[in-house]
């Protein structure tokens, strides 16, 4: 009658043990998907900076730069047209370029309007642009310090590092 008792009770302790063993893989099996995510965040995180760094800043710069390239020389055009313009505008016959005068005269205001707006956008691009860099990399050594409190040690970064 013993026997059985005890078989019974170690049958139970058996499945004890085991249900923690199970426990214990779950909790391993979760560890191990955290630190993944994270490394996953932090090579996210490191690509957007770079992204940042070498394609969209630059990419920004040329766009503004070649809208007031093109801008310049549509104001350009305008003065060269009004210059020529000029002996035409005399009163003789009744002004007959009135109309395309003041036309001129708005286009060019206009285009001179639009080139200051583009120049003061490509300062603030400059000024600021190392602000929005700076917060990309924040975000980098967030990711890595959270890989390296999951991970308990040090990074071991795979991959090109971040300027």
């Amino acid at each position: 009658m013993r026997l059985p008792i005890i078989s019974f009770c170690l049958a139970l302790a058996a499945l004890g043990s085991c249900d923690s063993i199970g426990r214990a893989q779950v909790v391993d099996d979760s560890l191990a998907a955290a630190r993944y995510e994270a490394r996953c965040e932090l090579e996210f995180a490191k690509l957007n900076s770079r992204h940042y760094w070498q394609v969209e800043y630059p990419r920004r710069r040329r766009a503004l730069n070649a809208v007031i390239a093109q801008t310049e020389l549509e104001v350009r055009a305008y003065k060269e047209l009004g210059r020529e313009y000029g002996p035409f505008d005399r009163f003789s016959t009744g002004r007959p370029l009135l109309v395309p005068l003041l036309d001129l005269k708005a286009c060019l205001l206009d285009a001179e309007f639009r080139l200051e707006a583009l120049r003061h956008e490509r300062n603030n691009l400059v000024r600021f642009h190392s602000a929005e860099g700076r917060l990309l990399d924040l975000r980098v050594a967030e990711a890595r310090r959270r890989v390296i409190a999951l991970e308990g040690g040090e990074v071991i970064e795979i991959g090109v590092e971040v300027q």
